[in-house]
């Protein structure tokens, strides 16, 4: 079986940058957040689930959830993050490992963000944590996302600290600085896991 790689890490600390560079280098990637997109788009696995048990609120005109007022809800409140959890999380790693372990030439990674808060880090073999400090995070979001100081707090305390899941992590980048020294870095995460599939048997 092929050794399965993922990167996590904290919010608007610049994995889709990352994963950009790793497609660069030859990589082929999955995002748990497109498996989301997918699952809540109109036609969705997920979308009768999640108005059964969150309204018809958080569904938008075109039949899809709304991810603007789901993701308000679920940033403010606990209780709904764990029922919107508990619907996407079985749907989402089912998708994951199916795809990861579908045999291919290339390396493959997923992006999982909250690969840690899921209780999934048991079922990669190698994980890489991208990381920042708490004050780039939130202006990152501010300037990119258009949040308030408030609701860019909010979102990163949704999260695990970054450097507790830093600490569980096999590989840390440090992206704090410009996109070539992320490039440089995504060089060096290739080499090190396209020796680390080579040991273990990969083709």
């Amino acid at each position: 079986m092929f050794k399965r790689f993922a990167i996590t890490g904290g919010i608007a600390c610049g994995k889709s940058l990352f994963s950009r560079e790793l497609e660069r280098l030859g990589v082929e990637v999955r995002d748990a957040d497109e498996v989301v997109h997918a699952l809540e788009a109109p036609g969705g696995e997920a979308v009768a689930a999640l108005r059964k048990k969150l309204g018809p609120g958080i569904v938008g005109a075109d039949g899809g959830i709304d991810r603007r007022a789901l993701g308000e809800r679920v940033f403010r409140d606990d209780e709904t993050r764990a029922v919107v959890n508990a619907v996407l999380h079985p749907l989402v790693r089912e998708r994951l490992l199916a795809w990861a372990d579908t045999p291919g030439p290339r390396l493959k990674v997923a992006v999982i963000p909250l690969l840690f808060e899921a209780g999934w880090e048991r079922d990669w073999d190698v994980v890489i944590c991208l990381v920042c400090c708490e004050a780039v995070q939130r202006e990152r979001l501010m300037r990119s996302r258009g949040l308030t100081e408030e609701e860019a707090r909010l979102r990163i305390a949704a999260q695990w600290p970054v450097a507790e899941k830093a600490a569980r992590s096999h590989y840390v980048v440090y992206n704090e600085s410009d996109v070539a020294a992320l490039a440089r870095e995504a060089d060096r995460i290739v080499r090190l896991l396209a020796a680390s599939r080579m040991d273990h048997g990969g083709t």
